[in-house]
């Protein structure tokens, strides 16, 4: 009997030193007499006893329920980026009236900038010209005086495709140098190079090009008769909503070739533009209403100089990259000669996450060199806080892109 209430008592004493620091109270209460030995709990203290397992149960539940979210979280794959490089205008020589090519038939124009063209996940440019290698029907005579006409030797599909092209442009003006031709020659050109082409109305409104699991809707635009209309917002808008819903692109891109040409025409005065009695369109207005219809990004060249970059409702918008390989038949003096590559970074479904403007500059005879001075990140860094001061996109001095907090 000794025995048994001494292990009673010795239970008591450990229960209580366990439990009344948790619950602030001495909660048992011992009774020995000759009728037995008892450990006696109150009510009350049983009604906290109760709580208390309650409480302890509901800490487990949630501990396991933040393990769980975290285990969960650190199976999610970070965020995907993608990385598009876009370039302005590339005509690389000239078969017509006589020819006119670089050392070593252009196969050096990209060295010093075909590592930022390769290592993107799509790289798009204009095509300021066709392939073609004889024939079609000349817009000008040989010694017109009311433009260039730009016709390059089809091999040359290769040089862009050697650079790293994914996409380029046919929205522009010297498409349509040599006649429907000389069109067809430089889509079927393209297309057995594996380079995708947009912009002919009717005939290639648009392209689709599938990279790593990517579906990338891309078109393009111009003022000029045949090519898929710059002057006709609602036409824009179409294409761009088709490309989006019905088309199911992940993401959705916009080339325009418009506004106004020359070394003085780096600002972007969102109205419809002019050059030498031609309407050469309102890029502003048509690069939001795209926007609005479900574009990604918009990018643009065609005045033959850069200017300015806004963000949007979040998306980017490059109003003209300029010159990038044009190193004969074309100024190339000041401004002309800035030739900029916009690395820009999209999360997979199209979010603006950053980018950056690689600095080159072309000289006559030699494609686009990187430019070591950053000379073109200043000009789009003045532009840019010109013409779009609302905007909330930051462009640092190295030529790094951000969005301001």
């Amino acid at each position: 009997m000794r025995r048994k209430r001494f292990f009673i008592a010795t239970l008591f004493l450990v229960v209580s030193a366990i439990l009344s620091p948790l619950l602030g109270a001495d909660v048992l209460a011992y009774r020995g007499d000759n009728k037995g030995d008892s450990i006696v709990v109150s009510d009350d203290i049983f009604a906290r006893l109760v709580e208390f397992d309650k409480q302890q149960r509901l800490a487990v539940e949630r501990r396991r329920a933040i393990n769980d979210s975290l285990t969960a979280l650190a199976q999610v794959p970070p965020e995907r980026v993608l990385r598009l490089a876009c370039v302005g205008d590339m005509m690389l020589g000239v078969n017509y009236p006589s020819p006119m090519l670089t050392k070593n038939d252009g196969r050096n124009l990209f060295d010093d900038v075909r590592e930022y063209l390769v290592g993107a996940d799509l790289a798009l440019g204009n095509l300021e010209g066709v392939l073609l290698d004889k024939g079609g029907v000349p817009r000008y005579g040989p010694d017109s005086e009311n433009g260039h006409m730009f016709r390059m030797p089809q091999r040359y599909a290769q040089r862009f495709v050697d650079a790293g092209f994914d996409f380029l442009s046919m929205a522009n003006n010297h498409t349509i140098d040599f006649g429907v031709q000389a069109i067809n020659s430089t889509m079927q050109t393209l297309k057995k190079a594996g380079i995708a082409y947009a912009g002919v109305q009717n005939m290639c409104d648009y392209a689709i090009v599938e990279r790593d699991g990517i579906r990338y809707g891309i078109c393009a635009f111009a003022p000029n008769k045949l090519m898929c209309n710059l002057h006709d917002l609602a036409f824009g808008e179409r294409i761009v909503k088709r490309l989006r819903n019905e088309l199911k692109c992940d993401i959705v891109i916009v080339s325009i070739h418009g506004g106004a040409e020359g070394a003085t025409a780096y600002r972007v005065t969102r109205k419809n533009e002019m050059f030498i009695g031609y309407s050469r369109g309102n890029v502003y207005a048509f690069a939001h209403r795209c926007i609005d219809a479900g574009a990604d990004l918009v990018y643009g060249h065609g005045p033959h100089v850069v200017r300015g970059m806004e963000l949007y409702k979040g998306k980017l918008i490059a109003y003209s990259l300029g010159n990038f390989c044009t190193p004969i038949g074309m100024r190339l003096n000041g401004r002309c000669g800035y030739a900029p590559v916009l690395v820009v970074e999209l999360t997979a479904d199209g979010e603006f996450r950053g980018g950056r403007i690689i600095p080159a500059i072309q000289s006559y005879g030699v494609g686009p060199k990187i430019d070591a001075t950053g000379t073109v990140i200043r000009e789009l860094q003045n532009l840019s806080r010109s013409d779009f001061p609302e905007s909330k996109l930051v462009i640092s001095n190295d030529g790094e892109l951000s969005v301001r907090e």
